[in-house]
């Protein structure tokens, strides 16, 4: 083995194992916590795989293909979901995106295109954002750099390999079943087929491994026909396709404007993904790629250059035409041609200098002119060696600083990605006694509860549920212990109740308070319109209604708040908990499987029998799987605006199911209950 070959395996090896640390140093506060597309696609794509073996394809989440799913699903059996197997496929992925950035940019461009580009998709901003969350896109990178490879070879042998064959159908079955975005790597490859292989004796066996390619990911794409709606994501985000087919062209230039700027203007406006905005490269890095690109399009002629440039222009296409405009998720494709045009322009540098300094004629010895033309040469090999060590350190320098320190300390992407409930998660774990808490959610879906519960090692919490925009839980109907958020609206009139309760020790972007049970006011209704006491009606046995209070409009046009005491008395009757992602597959219901129904009419205007209210607030702003008899749940509904009544208000609740309607039913057999309120 040469000196040069043994040089560059070790830089790989060093490259490899530099990639795969950047993957996993800072892992629990980097990304600062889970979202929902996180844990959407463990729970209810890759364990539902662990649960039930092999699926097509799954129609929830606007349709997502299999392979990344299975992929995880081995790990998650072994591991269970945390931290590491969530992340274990996004990370290989990335780390395999690096090595073969480096693969195939040596078989295109050169060995030291290769090693440089490979260094940069390894500390890049946008290579770390998606080797580090717990989706799919960077794991159609492999596949798509393997198809590449091996298309390349297949083109530039005038025989068909075997080995070529299948490396370029591996490689679109892969894609395929892993990304929409791989959708288009087979038309990348059959456009370039042409510029790459101009003999047509080459042409059969590359087209043959994108047939077979195509021919293996049919099942997936057949199963997902069969479900109509399923495959949605396109459509969703295509709003500039549709306003062009409306006629209207400007969102369709806006996109694409706003795309083709993202390596030095705009890039993805998201905080999910990126510093809001913040392009590809700073101010040089974006200099040294325009050079380097316009230095392709001098060589266009080249077949490796057309490759590169069809490359770059098909992977930022997806962005063109879908909003978010600059997306980084859109056009992942397009990340190692990115960085390889970067490191093309820097070889491009290398080797003139190196031309140079082969072609300098030192003045005969000994002279002062000879040692001004070694002084001359030592200095180009000193630019030589420092060109591309310099452009990588002005690219690591910014995106690590970007990726590790700022993105992650912005309180958008801390609340995105629920920081606030993995340090309440470790702040409960390392207090075994605190359990039965009550936990305020503004979001107030499944999801933040599945994220403290992923990050909480303890199973012992007990914790309960609410929206402190309109409800509170008290433990066993005592002074409980309630952690809001720091950010978001709370009900008023809980405000009120926190201003004069003790503030207790709480984690980073939380707040604590040791709060007592509101008690019912003197003037609160606790019996029914037939004068029989409310607490003495529980619906299915489970829930009963204590206490009605109103706190009566100002003037017209202005609410009318009813606030409501219920007391858990029994096990409620729920059926199973089930986890749907978001949007839900078609046809499947994936709203709350109980609520209160709460009708306000004016008293003296009530029809006998199916009167319309004057106002309507249905909700259960607690989660209602997390109650415990002896709990109280306080709530707080709003009507209006209505108009200002001194006769007073008659108040119906129930309780309901709103996937079956069906309603709950009191020990008397009524599915309601009417209070009459004072103003």
């Amino acid at each position: 083995m040469t000196r040069r070959a043994t040089t560059e395996r070790w830089a790989v090896i060093a490259l490899v194992l530099v990639a795969w640390a950047l993957r996993w140093v800072a892992l629990l506060d980097v990304p600062p916590g889970w979202r929902d597309d996180d844990l959407i696609e463990l729970y209810t794509f890759s364990q539902r795989i662990v649960d039930e073996g092999p699926v097509l394809y799954f129609p929830g989440a606007s349709g997502h293909e299999p392979l990344y799913h299975a992929l995880r699903a081995p790990v998650l059996a072994l591991a269970g979901i945390n931290q590491a197997s969530a992340r274990w496929v996004s990370a290989s992925a990335g780390t395999l995106a690096t090595l073969l950035t480096w693969a195939v940019g040596r078989r295109l461009l050169g060995r030291r295109v290769g090693l440089l580009a490979g260094a940069l998709v390894a500390v890049s901003f946008w290579g770390l954002m998606y080797s580090r969350v717990a989706i799919r896109h960077i794991g159609a990178l492999p596949w798509m750099l393997t198809a590449i490879y091996w298309a390349w070879r297949q083109a530039r042998d005038a025989r068909t390999s075997p080995a070529a064959v299948a490396g370029v159908a591996v490689g679109i079955a892969g894609a395929l079943l892993t990304y929409y975005a791989g959708r288009l790597l087979p038309a990348l490859l059959l456009a370039v087929l042409p510029l790459v292989a101009p003999l047509r004796r080459r042409w059969r066996g590359y087209l043959l491994g994108i047939a077979l390619g195509l021919l293996a990911a049919t099942p997936v794409f057949w199963a997902a026909s069969q479900l109509p709606g399923a495959d949605a994501r396109v459509g969703e985000l295509a709003v500039p396709l549709r306003a062009l087919r409306s006629g209207d062209i400007r969102p369709l230039v806006q996109t694409t404007w706003t795309t083709l700027g993202m390596a030095h203007a705009r890039g993805d406006p998201e905080w999910l993904y990126n510093v809001s905005e913040r392009p590809v490269f700073g101010q040089l890095g974006a200099l040294a790629f325009y050079t380097s690109l316009a230095g392709l399009l001098i060589r266009w002629r080249r077949p490796s250059v057309r490759v590169l440039l069809l490359w770059l222009a098909v992977g930022i296409a997806p962005a063109f035409i879908s909003l978010p405009p600059s997306s980084y998720g859109h056009t992942i494709l397009a990340l190692p041609a990115v960085y390889l045009i970067l490191a093309t322009g820097v070889d491009e540098a290398w080797t003139r200098l190196e031309r140079q300094m082969t072609h300098a004629d030192p003045p005969p010895a000994p002279s002062p002119a000879l040692r001004g033309a070694r002084a001359r040469t030592l200095a180009l090999l000193a630019a030589r060696t420092a060109l591309p060590i310099a452009v990588l350190a002005i690219v690591a320098s910014r995106d690590l600083d970007g990726y590790f320190r700022q993105w992650p300390a912005h309180s958008m992407v801390r609340f995105l990605y629920r920081a606030d409930y993995r340090a309440l998660a470790a702040f409960l774990d390392a207090r075994p006694s605190l359990a039965g808490c009550t936990v305020g959610s503004m979001l107030f879906g499944p999801w933040d509860k599945v994220a403290l519960q992923t990050d909480l090692a303890r199973e012992d919490a007990g914790l309960r549920w609410a929206n402190p925009e309109r409800a509170i839980v008290f433990t066993g109907g005592e002074a409980t212990q309630i952690f809001l958020q720091d950010e978001g609206t709370r009900q008023p009139a809980l405000q009120d109740i926190l201003a004069i309760s003790p503030q207790i020790e709480a984690p980073r972007g939380m707040q604590g308070y040791a709060v007592a049970p509101v008690l019912t006011p003197d003037q609160a209704a606790k019996t029914d319109a037939g004068g029989m006491s409310l607490a003495e009606q529980p619906f299915a046995g489970a829930l009963a209604l204590e206490a009605v209070a109103i706190e009566p409009p100002t003037g017209n046009d202005e609410p009318v708040w009813v606030i409501t005491w219920w007391r858990v008395v029994g096990p409620l009757p729920l059926p199973a908990e089930e986890l749907i992602p978001n949007p839900p597959p078609p046809g499947v219901y994936s709203g709350p499987r109980l609520k209160v129904f709460a009708h306000l009419y004016v008293a003296g205007e009530q029809a006998a029998a199916g009167g319309e209210p004057v106002a309507s607030d249905d909700g259960l702003w607690v989660d209602p799987y997390t109650l415990q008899p002896g709990d109280l749940v306080v709530q707080w509904h709003r009507f209006g605006p209505t108009r200002a009544s001194d006769t007073g208000y008659r108040l119906v609740l129930g309780l309901y199911d709103p996937l079956s309607g069906a309603r709950w039913l009191t020990a008397a057999g009524n599915d309601s209950v009417a209070v009459d309120l004072s103003p």
